[in-house]
């Protein structure tokens, strides 16, 4: 075979194997090439401003704007926790979860351990404790469920004087949602943009007793009283949440409100939506 046969049959081969390989892109590389992005900076000092806006047509004490600054607290290679307004309370829903907490890492997966506070108008001294939430997870399928935690715990509230002893359920749940290469948000464009949803299911029953015979009724039905939809976008962090709590009370509850002739207020449902934006950041 003559020389210049053989390297155009070299040439032809390579064109045949490169046609026959694959091409598969983690989501957790630049889209612009192979970098590992990393979608929860942990430095100390790290910090990022949010825009907050809560609003409410039922319960105007939640009608407000103000600002978030988040920043990392403590941190060790694979876990850190926030603090928010100098060691203050945070403003936004998404924030006031982080900082209630702590977070542990891997280069492709964010868990949350802490507390979560329940969006309810009945005075609880507990709070459900949260272990081990999948808050991110770079290897889920769109619409795949990431955690899904059940509890339940056992509390007493004041009706008229009387005692009365109230079971929580509830059903936590992360779901990722979708992933973008590219969109805008907070009128932002951002690349590698991560998006999931946050549930909160509660139902809340009681034990009365009325003309000397005990009964069990519905507080609060079966419902969502929380969901937050959250953008994480790689090198960056949390960019945007987006909340809505709500919760009805039982036609049944009401009524026996009614019953004891009750001279206080009582909030029956409430719908609060909330924005947090990313206005600034800095990361060390």
């Amino acid at each position: 075979m003559s020389t210049l046969r053989f390297l155009f049959f070299l040439f032809a081969l390579s064109i045949i194997s490169c046609s026959n390989e694959t091409y598969e892109e983690d989501e957790n590389q630049d889209i612009n090439g192979s970098v590992p992005l990393d979608y929860f900076p942990n430095t100390v000092s790290d910090y990022w401003i949010y825009d907050v806006e809560s609003t409410s047509s039922d319960t105007p004490t939640m009608n407000f704007t103000g600002s978030d600054s988040l920043y990392i607290a403590a941190s060790t290679a694979n876990s850190f926790s926030y603090e928010a307004n100098n060691g203050g309370v945070a403003l936004g829903s998404m924030n006031t979860l982080l900082v209630n907490g702590s977070l542990s890492k891997t280069t492709t997966s964010l868990k949350y351990t802490g507390s979560l506070d329940l969006p309810i108008d009945i005075s609880l001294t507990q709070s459900p404790e949260i272990n081990e939430l999948t808050i991110i997870d770079l290897d889920a399928s769109n619409g795949e469920v990431l955690s899904n935690l059940t509890d339940n715990f056992s509390e007493t509230i004041d009706i008229q004087g009387t005692a009365v002893p109230i079971e929580i359920s509830y059903d936590l749940t992360t779901e990722k949602e979708n992933f973008y290469e590219s969109t805008s948000l907070n009128g932002t464009t951002y690349s590698n943009v991560y998006e999931a949803t946050l549930k909160l299911n509660i139902s809340v029953t009681g034990t009365v007793t009325l003309f000397g015979a005990s009964q069990t009724i519905n507080i609060i039905q079966p419902q969502d009283v929380l969901t937050i939809r959250y953008f994480y976008v790689g090198n960056i962090g949390l960019v945007r949440a987006e909340t809505t709590q709500m919760f009805q009370l039982s036609n049944e509850f009401i009524l026996l409100i009614q019953q004891l002739d009750s001279t206080g207020t009582l909030t029956t449902s409430s719908t609060v939506t909330g924005i947090e934006e990313l206005n600034s950041f800095l990361l060390n």
